[in-house]
């Protein structure tokens, strides 16, 4: 995959992950998401209210993926490697949701999210090797 190809769509991936983790963390805070995951899946969790998961969402896993993406942005060579951070950081938050919340099965938008993480890797390793090259 060509460099320009690789930064463009990871900047995509990146900012999309960045914007929705940030807008559903700062949701889970304010309480906006109730009806979408009740109280009861955080039985057994270390937390009573979605308000510290969605700040780590927020801050966290939107953060490193808004990092990566202005990362990309200005200098690929950062951009990449903090791209497969970022995506990894992603997976992470995907697995431990489906781990601790007492949901039902994984819903579709965690499996989504858990494809975009390895995405972000796997475009991060490609920038990271086009722009060794150019």
């Amino acid at each position: 995959m060509g460099f320009g190809v690789a930064r463009g769509m990871l900047l995509a991936v990146d900012g999309c992950v960045a914007l929705t983790a940030i807008g559903g963390g700062l949701a889970l805070v304010a309480g906006l998401e109730g009806d979408r995951f009740p109280l009861e899946w955080l039985e057994g969790t270390p937390f009573d209210s979605y308000a510290v998961p969605g700040w780590i969402l927020a801050v966290v896993v939107g953060g490193s993926a808004a990092a990566a993406a202005i990362a990309t942005l200005l200098n690929p060579r950062i951009g990449g490697p903090l791209s497969v951070v970022a995506g990894v950081v992603m997976m992470g938050w995907i697995v431990g949701e489906v781990l601790l919340l007492r949901q039902p099965s994984w819903t579709w938008t965690e499996l989504l999210y858990f494809v975009l993480g390895a995405l972000m890797g796997a475009l991060g390793i490609s920038l990271r090797l086009s722009a060794k090259k150019s």
